[in-house]
């Protein structure tokens, strides 16, 4: 009994002696530092927080990536969120923690306190401060400073649509402390030799090749280059408008299939001109106005659109020679023998044997292709010429320029399809 009491008496004093050696950081404490530090030391935050102000002040960058929210081809402007961790050493902000209840770090409105006026120097939008005044910097007890100004930027970033919708693009973006130079202000990069990424969030028109962190020291100002090196997803451009575009491009050459006698080939080929037409007005859109570089698919858009100028107009010759009468307007040796070799290598290409080849020499002549022209204008006579018609006429040439404009349109297609994808990988 005697033990307990004993006991009860000597655990409050334990506890009590354990208290008492425990230093707790109150609200007194931040309170009597910050009257340390802004009344007793009349901090003053228009001055650098250098003692020696010969000296420049140090300050670390580092750039936190969060999302690309535009990029405008048309304005070549680049809008982007993020955050930057900017660090100093203060030398007026300094204190033993052991005065003020072991208090390491404290908070205080950005506005309080002095801070490199960091800004976009290639911005578009007006130049502000970064941050905003309800922000807060940490201050450690050995002088050293955190400000971690959040927002949404908006720079320059000139565009190279060459290889358009393949395109890779480098934006650069420049921060510099506006109003100090480099012998006030020593910009250095901070943890990372980039962008730190790990906030991002994809976007789904871009993709992030590279990211690199360069101090700009050749310069007076007192700035730190950061750059993104972007690579556009073509999916979207290639179902929507390069796609379409091809199958124009091939659909244009079989206007050349059509009959004169339908009495729809003019139609159709105007028809097909004005789509492209509007395909290529829907890429101008999209590309920005400057004529620095062209776009391979606008030039590909623009020999697409001519062939259809010239396949119409041919169209329209065609036609024009379909209502000829062999009477009035007889044909053209030249006509005669290019209607001839088509039919030459018609019946080559199908096995058959054409109605002037009579006799069984001719036909072995024939599929052995020995002196075929010759034998097939020799044995046209003068009656058999005459049963050639304007209508055959055409035909002909409806052959002959479906196969040329063919294979110049599937040349150009693989042509600039090899140059943009060469650049992709």
């Amino acid at each position: 009994m005697e033990l307990q009491k004993r006991n009860s008496l000597v655990f409050p004093f334990i506890v009590m002696m354990y208290m008492a050696n425990v230093n707790a950081q109150t609200s007194d404490d931040v309170k009597n530092l910050l009257h340390q530090i802004f009344n007793v030391s009349a901090y003053n935050k228009a001055v650098r927080p250098t003692y020696d102000q010969t000296t420049p002040t140090d300050v670390s960058i580092d750039f936190y990536l969060t999302s690309i929210i535009n990029f405008d081809s048309q304005k070549e402007t680049f809008t982007f969120s993020g955050h930057l961790s900017i660090s100093w050493n203060d030398y007026y902000m300094q204190w033993t923690p052991e005065t003020y209840g072991n208090l390491t770090s404290i908070f205080i409105p950005q506005d309080n306190v002095w801070k490199p006026d960091i800004s976009l120097k290639n911005g578009v939008s007006e130049l502000k401060a970064l941050g905003s005044s309800s922000l807060f910097i940490r201050v450690y007890s050995d002088g050293t400073v955190f400000w971690s100004p959040i927002g949404i930027f908006e720079s320059t970033c000139g565009i190279d649509i060459t290889y358009f919708p393949f395109d890779i693009q480098t934006c650069n973006l420049i921060f510099t402390a506006w109003s100090f130079l480099i012998q006030q202000i020593n910009v250095t990069e901070g943890m990372e030799r980039n962008i730190i990424m790990n906030e991002y969030e994809e976007n789904s028109e871009w993709s992030i090749v590279n990211t690199s962190l360069d101090t700009l020291q050749e310069s007076e100002d007192a700035d730190i280059l950061f750059s993104i090196t972007l690579k556009r997803k073509p999916l979207f451009f290639m179902l929507n408008v390069i796609l379409p575009v091809i199958l124009l491009s091939l659909l244009n050459v079989c206007i050349f299939l059509l009959p004169a006698e339908s009495g729809e080939k003019a139609s159709f080929s105007v028809t097909v001109f004005l789509a492209l037409a509007v395909f290529l007005t829907m890429v101008a859109t999209t590309l920005p106005q400057n004529s620095e570089n062209v776009s391979f698919v606008g030039i590909y858009l623009v020999i697409t659109v001519f062939f259809s100028t010239v396949i119409v107009i041919l169209t329209l010759f065609i036609l024009r020679l379909n209502f000829r009468k062999v009477d009035e307007d007889p044909i053209p040796s030249w006509l005669i023998k290019l209607h001839g070799f088509v039919e030459i290598v018609r019946y080559g290409r199908c096995k058959k044997v054409h109605p002037a080849m009579k006799s069984q020499d001719e036909v072995h002549n024939f599929n052995s292709g020995h002196a075929v022209s010759t034998e097939i204008g020799n044995s046209l006579t003068a009656t058999e010429k005459s049963k050639i018609t304007w209508n055959h006429v055409c035909n002909a040439l409806d052959f002959v320029f479906f196969w040329i404009f063919l294979m110049a349109t599937v040349i150009t297609i693989l042509t600039i399809c090899l140059i943009c994808t060469t650049q992709a990988v």
